[in-house]
């Protein structure tokens, strides 16, 4: 049986907010399924655009070049009413530390991110965060 957890609230205009704080459990990981985000009223000025990392310090900007970042959405309402949505997540990444999420939009955002527990051996919680630390190549 999968060991589904869900995390939502609202964040701030041009925050990061973290999400999942680093619990000292290596071999207890989190798989990203999901990731939404909406505005948080139909009277919002702008369209929210999200990203969810592993590092507090990301771009503010959606960059696939970043490796701390894992996740990517957004939504856009067209003056016709139209709403469409984006939600992208690398599927090749395990959360063993915190989790961060950065609204580099000016309104307020609703998020929503589903998580799967998962069960890392010794192996593959040391790569799991070799992988982690050794992408940070920004600094």
């Amino acid at each position: 049986m999968k060991r589904i957890r869900t995390l939502r609230g609202t964040i701030d205009g041009n925050t990061v907010k973290r999400l999942i704080v680093d619990d000292g459990r290596f071999n207890n990981g989190l798989k990203v399924t999901a990731f939404y985000v909406w505005a948080s009223s139909q009277e919002s000025t702008g369209d929210p655009g999200c990203v969810l990392g592993i590092d507090e310090d990301m771009n503010n900007k959606w960059d696939a070049s970043d490796n701390r970042q894992i996740g990517w959405a957004g939504m856009t309402t067209s003056p016709s009413s139209r709403i469409m949505d984006f939600s992208l997540i690398d599927p090749d990444h395990i959360v063993v530390s915190d989790l961060f999420i950065n609204n580099f939009t000016v309104d307020i955002a609703n998020y929503m991110v589903v998580l799967e527990a998962v069960e890392l051996s010794d192996d593959q919680a040391i790569l799991a965060l070799i992988k982690e630390r050794a992408q940070d190549d920004l600094d």
